[in-house]
């Protein structure tokens, strides 16, 4: 039986945090649901992580959402870029000031040392051969594979014990397809099917949010950095499992009705669900605490099995027609083939902290640590049995002003840092309706001085908060 996690929420809390989305894409993102649950739910085996369909229903949810409500442009190519650029290392360089995690990544990154791979090997690759649609795999190496007419270089890598950062090159032997960007940031919309995990941990999730962030260097060669959640995949989800399958079967046996009963397209169907994900959500944050913790070693193996290389094409036209003929892939360009990778691993936590909470206050809701790296702020939450957990995260900086959640991670505990002040950050716990509902939106996000007493951002996050920490750093 699937279920829904509480934490599978958040990209889907995120989403709706900073955009007002069209009806037609709330009911996309509840077909997707759907779907994504039944193609599930038929397996023998439960998943590892029985819970993520939610997430990648959310991240289906972002691509339409921002087709729809964002608005986008064409990101223009830059051909210098890509002559200068070496096939292996300098890709995190020319990068890292243009993601959402920005920050010094190459003074602390490993290149990933290719054997026999050269330039012209790389570009040996665009040969008449693949022009033609051939794929051509005979200068493969460990970090350089070619499908589909398309080579994908693993280049360098980075680590500390929340993340790795790994910048890749795309090399396509025909232009790529002009492709959508977000309108604020100009980042392609690009994502990975994959797979994998690392070797310390065979119970995480083989399932890998593959959305990564970079840009085009010429019409033939698109450069990224992605960002693998190693925190997550250090954890063990067996007992939790267990005890949150109860805990969901429980409130759908009080609710009296099955999960078929929410599998269809009418207003009933979709009001069942929203009741479902409501009350699951009030009660599962409690159930982390089941959620085991494994020692992450200083060096191990990461291993990533890519399939599937989406883009989404600029000025598409949705339609039910292609939704109903292409599914989730409508409107995407795509590359299909098999691209593996093993990435050693060498974990660098010298500039991290851990701040260790283990602080409620009297209705159970509260902060477990914080966690800082030079890149990112991950703040994990902390429910006691019996507090309601259908909540929403908000940061400030020590200038009053909201942390930006990262780009590249589902979830909402986790924030930018590298322009903000933080010598001071201020943690709220919000309603998760209310914030949505009354809190939320570009007018309130800044203490700006001329506001009326009392409506200045923080004021109000102060007055609505379930619960409030003020955290100091050196």
């Amino acid at each position: 039986m699937m279920s829904l996690n509480d934490n599978e929420k958040d990209f889907q809390k995120k989403l709706q945090e900073e955009t007002e989305i069209p009806v037609i894409v709330h009911e996309r993102v509840n077909q997707a649901y759907r779907l994504i649950e039944n193609n599930t739910a038929v397996q023998k085996k439960a998943p590892k992580e029985p819970y993520h369909w939610m997430k990648l229903g959310g991240r289906i949810a972002g691509g339409m959402a921002a087709v729809l409500a964002v608005g986008f442009i064409f990101c223009a190519v830059n051909p210098v870029m890509a002559k200068n650029l070496p096939v292996v290392g300098g890709l995190f360089e020319m990068l890292q000031d243009n993601v959402s995690f920005f920050g010094d990544f190459s003074d602390h990154a490993t290149t990933l040392e290719s054997v026999d791979t050269t330039e012209s090997d790389i570009e040996g690759n665009s040969s008449e051969d693949t022009e033609a649609g051939q794929d051509t795999t005979k200068d493969d190496t460990a970090y350089t594979k070619t499908a589909d007419g398309l080579t994908i270089t693993c280049s360098e890598v980075y680590a500390n014990s929340q993340a790795v950062y790994i910048t890749m090159q795309f090399k396509s032997g025909q232009p790529f397809p002009k492709t959508e960007t977000l309108a604020e940031s100009g980042t392609p919309v690009i994502d990975l099917d994959m797979t994998g995990g690392v070797d310390f941990n065979s119970e995480a999730s083989p399932v890998i949010d593959g959305q990564v962030e970079g840009q085009f260097l010429d019409d033939n060669t698109y450069a990224c950095i992605f960002r693998y959640d190693l925190a997550q995949a250090a954890k063990d989800y067996t007992e939790y499992n267990e005890k949150y399958d109860e805990m969901t079967q429980q409130v759908l046996d009080e609710m009296g009705i099955t999960m078929d009963d929410m599998d269809d397209e009418t207003d009933e169907g979709y009001a069942l669900l929203e009741e479902f994900i409501n009350k699951v959500s009030e009660r599962g944050g409690a159930y982390q605490k089941y959620i085991k913790e494994i020692d992450i070693p200083d060096t191990f193996n990461l291993h990533l099995d890519i399939t599937k290389v989406r883009g989404l094409e600029a000025n598409y036209q949705w339609s039910e027609e292609d939704e109903k003929k292409y599914g989730t892939d409508a409107g995407y360009y795509k590359y299909e083939g098999d691209w593996s990778f093993d990435i050693p691993v060498t974990v660098d936590d010298s500039q991290t902290e851990v701040m260790e909470l283990n602080d409620t206050n009297d209705e159970g809701i509260g902060l477990k640590s914080v966690i800082r790296t030079p890149y990112e702020l991950t703040v994990n939450e902390l429910y006691e049995d019996g507090s309601d957990s259908d909540c929403f995260m908000v940061a400030l900086d020590a200038n009053g002003n909201k942390l930006p959640y990262n780009d590249s991670t589902g979830n909402c505990n986790n924030f930018t840092i590298q322009d903000r002040d933080i010598s001071t950050v201020d943690i709220y716990i919000l309603d998760y309706t209310q914030y949505m509902d009354e809190l939320k939106g570009p007018d309130n996000y800044n203490n700006n001085e001329n506001k009326p007493e009392g409506q200045k951002w923080s004021d109000l996050l102060d007055q609505y908060a379930k619960y409030h920490k003020t955290l100091h750093f050196d």
